[in-house]
């Protein structure tokens, strides 16, 4: 649980100055699928494959491995994949906020986004993918972003890995300002893709 503060603070302390969702939190709600077949590390196969969240809900997923495509759908909600592995893809079509947190969870496929959102700015609050590992980042001609938990780790998105010697600008959480990254002391990286003014903006920084 621990891991999963850890990312979920990194998602808030992003909420700022990518937006934010009101209203008041919710309890996390446990949802699990086991099978009668177990897996050695305590997991077991998953039997849903689509995870529909309402506005502002948490929702927590715990030791399923996932042989098919996963889809996320809905606006301003929380899912938190504990302990998972993903053999398939994970779809999120949300095009607000929503963020998938992936806490000690293996993802052998993509992460990709799939949303109808062509204009939007940096205050906008985009849907994001939260991880402490290496993720793959699909977000062609739509909103997303990704946050790493740590600088250690990398991110590719569309192709191009990013890391945070690509870093120019710092998140000042004093400030609520980007300003020249000069080696301050980061815990958090960010790629993120959106339409400004008809034109594809790609922004790379940490905190």
């Amino acid at each position: 649980m621990k891991k999963i503060l850890a990312l979920t603070l990194a998602s808030i302390m992003l909420m700022s100055l990518f937006g934010c969702s009101g209203g008041e939190d919710t309890q996390p709600q446990a949802d699990n699928n086991p099978s009668s077949q177990q897996e050695e590390n305590g997991r077991s196969k998953a039997t849903e494959f689509t995870f529909e969240l309402a506005a502002e809900e948490e929702r927590i997923v715990e030791n399923l491995v996932f042989d098919e495509d996963v889809t996320v759908s809905g606006d301003f909600g929380i899912i938190v994949f504990e302990n998972c592995e993903f053999n398939g893809d994970i779809i999120s079509t949300a095009e607000q906020f929503t963020r998938v947190i992936l806490s000690g969870t293996t993802v052998n496929g993509n992460c990709v986004f799939k949303n109808t959102i062509k204009e939007a700015s940096m205050d906008y609050p985009m849907p994001k993918f939260i991880s402490s590992n290496t993720l793959n980042i699909v977000c062609e001609d739509c909103i997303g972003s990704c946050v790493l938990d740590g600088t250690e780790e990398k991110i590719v998105f569309n192709g191009e890995t990013y890391s945070i010697a690509d870093v120019e600008f710092f998140y000042d959480a004093n400030t609520n300002e980007l300003v020249p990254y000069e080696g301050q002391e980061a815990s958090a990286l960010f790629v993120g893709q959106w339409w400004e003014n008809g034109e594809k903006v790609l922004q790379l920084f940490c905190e």
